[in-house]
């Protein structure tokens, strides 16, 4: 394991803190509800918050695609929501900054450094994407939700969501928008059963564009995992069982020798690559995360859930979150009510659908007007799992993507790939 813990240390280098590698995320205290029973919610309001002291100022930080003013239909609809608040709690004034989405100005990096050097310039609330939401909490920017809010105890959450909110059995945020990984075609080019499993999929003699070189692997070992596999072991170290290491090797291979997986397509780093190739017609398939399908709405492109290893739907899913950043304690009450008030079913019903992310509630869900849409959401967001953690991904993602990119190649065996990754694991 002394190669574990250099790549451990690797990743608390690029959170900018030491930290421990996270133990595999434990299941939400709430059960996965149903789509099919849940009542709808009625319409909630802010009722007039207490301000001591007069009137108070909520700082919010988002990034672009979030942006209240962008003048979009989804953020016309957050200023509208931000705006009934306000006008419940007149002595609130919710000020909003925008900053990027990740890199060295962006919401994480100006969240470690307002903590550092100027505190006064933290926000209240934040809303950061799942792999930002783990290392500011591993970091201890966040305050911790316990004694803030009870709406995680509804049990109106998806258990991915609630899943999401949670950093080491603590919960730290609040989930507005899900994101999922699943299977787009051009139903121009080929047909599919709404079961349709990669049997049938290997089948049809055309391509499917993937992230094949991810560095972080995350299409393959949501595979590995669909057929059981195990991502620790007893001790709860990083594990992986050889033989569903080699079963997905074994399903690469002859993904590759059927042409569904083009050697050409092993380039695909990235699913802004991947995609790209599929909406340029280099590909009749391709696996994508929702919010990249569902920002496009193309007519030539229908959905399926991502099918396991043993054809059932399994897929890994992300998203984000409300956070609470603030270190005053009546702020953080503030910033909770609002976090809540940003959440409600209802609301997220309509603002999901317009930002083209999946709602992290079944009751949001069930208030969507597309159909369609809603059925094929419902068997995603039905079978989505929680990402492995940042750390847990520094540490296998590598191995799996050499070994992967390798099999599809044809530079080496099943047996071969899954004999390296675990050898390279002890």
């Amino acid at each position: 394991m002394r190669r574990f813990t250099a790549l451990s240390l690797l990743l608390a280098l690029a959170l900018s803190a030491c930290g421990t590698i996270l133990p595999p995320a434990s299941p939400s205290p709430t059960p996965s509800p149903t789509i099919i029973t849940p009542t709808p919610e009625p319409v909630v309001t802010a009722p007039p918050l207490p301000t001591p002291g007069g009137p108070r100022t909520l700082v919010l930080w988002l990034p672009p695609q979030f942006d209240p003013n962008g003048g979009t239909p989804a953020g016309d609809l957050l200023k509208s929501r931000l705006d009934q608040f306000a006008a419940d709690n007149p002595e609130i004034t919710i000020e909003i900054r925008i900053k990027a989405a990740n890199g060295p100005s962006g919401l994480l990096e100006a969240l470690t450094a307002a903590s550092r050097a100027a505190p006064a310039a933290l926000p209240d609330l934040i809303a950061l994407s799942r792999p930002d939401l783990e290392a500011a909490a591993v970091l201890s920017l966040l305050r911790p939700l316990d004694g803030l809010t009870t709406v995680l105890d509804n049990p109106d959450w998806y258990t991915f969501a609630g899943q999401m909110a949670h950093i080491q059995n603590t919960a730290y945020g609040l989930p507005f928008a899900g994101d999922a990984l699943l299977l787009a075609y051009h139903p121009s080019q080929v047909t599919l059963e709404a079961d349709a499993g990669w049997t049938q999929i290997r089948n049809l003699g055309v391509g499917l564009a993937f992230p094949a070189a991810d560095p972080q692997a995350l299409v393959s070992l949501g595979l590995y995992q669909s057929s059981g596999g195990a991502l620790f072991d007893a001790e709860g170290q990083p594990s992986l069982d050889p033989s569903g290491v080699e079963t997905l090797f074994e399903f690469y291979a002859q993904a590759s020798a059927s042409g569904l997986m083009p050697v050409a397509d092993t380039q695909f780093q990235t699913d802004a690559q991947s995609w790209q190739a599929y909406r340029e017609g280099r590909a009749a398939l391709s696996i994508a995360w929702a919010s990249q399908v569902l920002a496009e709405a193309s007519p030539d492109t229908n959905l399926l859930p991502l099918p396991g290893l043993d054809s059932q739907p399994y897929t890994l899913a992300a998203g984000w979150s409300w956070a609470v950043t603030s270190t005053d304690a009546e702020q953080q009450a503030l910033a909770a009510r609002l976090a809540e008030f940003l959440v409600d079913s209802q609301f997220l019903a309509g603002w999901t659908a317009a930002a083209g992310y999946l709602p992290p509630r079944p009751n949001s869900l069930l208030q969507w007007k597309d159909r369609p849409s809603q059925v094929i959401a419902a068997r995603v967001l039905e079978s989505a799992h929680l990402i492995p953690s940042q750390d847990l991904l520094l540490v296998l993602g590598p191995l799996m993507q050499e070994a992967v990119v390798g099999v599809l190649q044809g530079q080496i065996t099943a047996p071969e790939a899954a004999q390296s990754v675990i050898e390279q694991l002890k």
